[in-house]
């Protein structure tokens, strides 16, 4: 191919004004689209740059959320004219006459090791006396003159026994009379399933297994196999299916009904795959979570809900009834059931969900990128709403309302009005920052809500942890196979995370609660139900963990 010659200088000279003009503006405009073009590239390159170091940071980095040190020297600052209240004076001025704390509190000394401490943490424990003597005879040629005991020399050590099965083979007595009066059998007891081999306390060694440390049941039936005991885990899932369909599913409706009876709800969902739902095998099917936590009188409740879905329809079934508070994440269906019902339900958004995006961006970039400082300041700022809020984390309703309105709505003021500042324009649409950014723009009207109503927690930190329960079994068995397991299992999570909330034993409180519906099966549930509830006082001792 033949290379073009250059134009030479002569050749220029020789060409009309108009045409030079005109080359030179064709010029400049290619050399501004160059100019342009390089610039957006750069940007394209910085954000593909940002998403590989942010999707790294998930893949290989720290999973915590904790902020580093917090230094409280940065509440006090000017944003424009939106002035931020120093923190030190505020709780002087509602402070009027404070005790001075005396030496011993203020300096803190090496413990010394706690006298009996080993003796209190096992007392709680089954004890076995092993005595350890020595025979007349030995004693009588070491002490031929007689002689006397002292106190025992006393020390424990613990010793772990397996699981280990028991066959209660029953009998059951049958007597006639001598003179043909008829035939009588003896009382029989009640069989949790009819012709199983199925009781209480295999039933809860099973839901323990599963729903509580999250052992595959394959894994739970090669474990039992080792102890000479076969049971398929195709009998064990139909055993749990079964159990929750005759017996659970009313306490699963009372532990709803109270938890719809409160004035405030964490929600969230998952979604796993189902293996015969009918519908194609890339569709996703969810498990929600809804639950209270033991603040202001409301006992800790966990409910699961599985649903082939999760748009508003299951979500407005649900919540059929409720009225009261829902925290929760950005996703537009909360929003839209709180608009349908907005004397009813008010949505409160998720700081986390905020804080998150920013700090993630952080930690994947740092902070010295220009889309890192942006970041970092943010992280820092809702670090501070943080900081002070948690200060009246335990205060009564009333008191943290007037403390936010008073301390920590400044704060979220200058942090929306900062946010409003940045030139997002400049920002690339599909980064991270800008979309970190407009999140908490687009979700302000519900993460203000907690500075109105002193029962909000900042985020929604509760639900997503109690949802990685189920997450944390998913990531075990993967699947789950049919509409009846996905059901029971929504239920059985739920009594495994409400009795531990509860400070239960799940094991002990899952074969007492199978053993007390068998014991009520001629009554109604409304007369027992109630003292079954994993908050009732009616619990016995034996499924209570011993808190310290």
């Amino acid at each position: 191919m033949e290379k073009k010659s250059q134009i030479t200088e002569e050749q220029l000279n020789q060409m009309p004004k108009e045409l030079l003009i005109s080359m030179y503006l064709q010029l400049n405009l290619n050399f501004e689209t160059l100019i342009s073009q390089n610039n957006e590239l750069i940007r394209q390159i910085e954000s593909l740059k940002e998403q590989i170091a942010v999707l790294t940071q998930h893949r290989f980095g720290r999973r915590t959320e904790k902020t580093a040190s917090f230094d409280e020297n940065q509440l006090s600052f000017d944003l424009n004219t939106l002035q931020i209240i120093n923190e030190a004076e505020y709780i002087q001025a509602e402070s009027k006459d404070v005790e001075e704390p005396v030496i011993e509190e203020v300096v803190v000394v090496k413990r010394k090791k706690q006298r009996g401490k080993r003796e209190a943490d096992l007392k709680h424990i089954e004890t076995q006396i092993d005595m350890h003597e020595i025979s007349d005879e030995r004693l009588s040629e070491l002490f031929p003159s007689g002689y006397d005991r002292l106190p025992d020399e006393v020390y424990c050590d613990l010793e772990y026994v397996p699981a280990k099965f028991i066959k209660h083979e029953h009998h059951i007595a049958i007597y006639t009379g001598k003179h043909h009066e008829g035939v009588v059998r003896a009382d029989r007891p009640e069989r949790l399933l009819q012709n199983s081999i199925l009781t209480p306390g295999l039933a809860a060694a099973i839901f323990n297994a599963k729903y509580v440390n999250a052992v595959p049941i394959n894994r739970l039936a090669e474990e039992f196999a080792r102890l000479n005991v076969n049971i398929s885990r195709q009998v064990m899932s139909g055993w749990m299916i079964k159990l929750t369909e005759r017996y659970l599913g009313i306490v699963y409706t009372a532990m709803k009904k109270r938890l719809l009876d409160s004035e405030l709800i964490h929600c969230d969902e998952t979604p796993f795959k189902l293996v015969s739902d009918g519908r194609s095998s890339n569709s996703k099917n969810y498990m929600w979570v809804y639950h209270t936590y033991d603040q202001y009188g409301v006992p800790p409740i966990y409910i699961y809900e599985y649903q082939p879905t999760r748009n508003a329809d299951v979500l407005r079934e649900f919540l059929k009834g409720f009225e009261g508070i829902l925290v929760t994440d950005g996703y537009q269906v909360y929003h839209k059931i709180a608009n349908e019902r907005p004397d009813e339900l008010c949505v409160a958004g998720c700081w986390a969900h905020a804080k998150r995006r920013f700090a993630e961006i952080v930690k994947a970039v740092g902070a010295k990128t220009s889309n890192g400082s942006i970041a970092a300041e943010a992280n820092r700022k809702i670090t501070a709403i943080y900081h002070l809020d948690n200060m009246y984390k335990d205060a009564s309703p009333e008191e943290r309302l007037n403390y936010r309105q008073s301390v920590v709505k400044p704060l979220v003021d200058a942090y929306f009005a900062w946010l409003k500042s940045l030139n997002t324009s400049l920002m690339d649409k599909s980064g991270k920052l800008y979309k970190a950014v407009q999140y908490s723009l687009n979700q302000e009207e519900y993460l203000r809500v907690f500075l109105d109503k002193g029962i909000v927690p900042l985020d929604n930190n509760d639900a997503e942890r109690s949802i990685k329960k189920f997450c944390v079994g998913k990531h075990s068995w993967h699947i789950i196979a049919t509409t009846g397991g996905a059901k029971s299992s929504a239920i059985l999570y739920s009594l495994a995370e409400t009795a531990k909330a509860n400070a239960l034993k799940p094991y002990e409180y899952f074969k007492y609660l199978l053993e007390s519906i068998l014991d009520h099966l001629d009554d109604a549930p409304a007369t027992y139900i109630d003292n079954l509830m994993p908050w009732s006082d009616s619990i016995p001792e034996e499924c209570k963990q011993i808190i310290k």
